[in-house]
């Protein structure tokens, strides 16, 4: 039979001794010192590092998750697209030629041009205008103003208007080309193709951003 008893000269020790042991010894117990009561006292155990390590990734997957959610917080506006493309504006004036126009915009590669003069705005010139007068008038009428081809009746956007409120007034109205206005002043032209292009990159940033959260989940 094995009896448990408690110095008194170490709180928290415990030693065991046998009947068959001298009573006045205690083989084996060997009294902890105090820098290694001390020690055992401060390290933390086991069950408090795996919480913090639980903490800590929860945490970063919850920074990574909004990394890759985030573009979808904030709507995308002209602004942004303009920032990226530029703001340089290619326009000709009202006298131009249409014959003159149209080489501007195959040496370009552009489907449209504004028409301005110094009181502002007076219409834009597109492909469509061109096809569709050429195939009313035939081929003469490029020998004629841009003035008498162009659209006038011009549909704009602001910097701040939201790229997809601007996709709805393309499709509404059937056009491609807007120019952007700040105040009474051109700062810009936008595209269906900017838009479509900064689409593009903008879904390919959120698969790149979605893949890179399920690799680190």
């Amino acid at each position: 039979m094995r009896r448990i008893s408690r110095p008194t000269s170490f709180h928290g020790a415990v030693s065991v001794s046998c009947n068959n042991e001298n009573p006045g010894s205690r083989r084996g117990f060997k009294p902890a010192s105090g820098r290694e009561v001390r020690a055992l006292n401060c390290a933390p155990s086991n069950d408090i590092r795996a919480r913090l390590l639980i903490d800590d990734l929860k945490e970063t997957r919850t920074r990574q998750l909004k990394g890759a959610t985030d573009f979808k917080e904030t709507p995308m506006t002209v602004r942004a697209i303009l920032d990226t493309k530029g703001h340089h504006i290619l326009s000709v004036e009202p006298e131009t030629k249409l014959s003159a126009a149209v080489k501007i915009l195959c040496e370009r590669k552009i489907g449209a041009v504004l028409v301005m003069s110094n009181s502002g705005v007076e219409g834009i010139l597109s492909e469509r205008d061109i096809v569709r007068v050429v195939g009313e008038r035939g081929a003469s009428v490029l020998d004629g103003p841009v003035s008498e081809v162009m659209t006038r009746k011009v549909v704009s956007c602001r910097q701040n208007d939201t790229v997809s409120a601007i996709m709805e007034v393309m499709t509404d109205g059937k056009f491609r080309h807007l120019p952007v206005l700040e105040g009474d002043r051109v700062v810009g032209l936008i595209s269906i193709g900017d838009i479509v292009k900064w689409r593009v990159q903008e879904y390919e940033n959120e698969q790149e951003a979605l893949q890179q959260y399920i690799k680190t989940a």
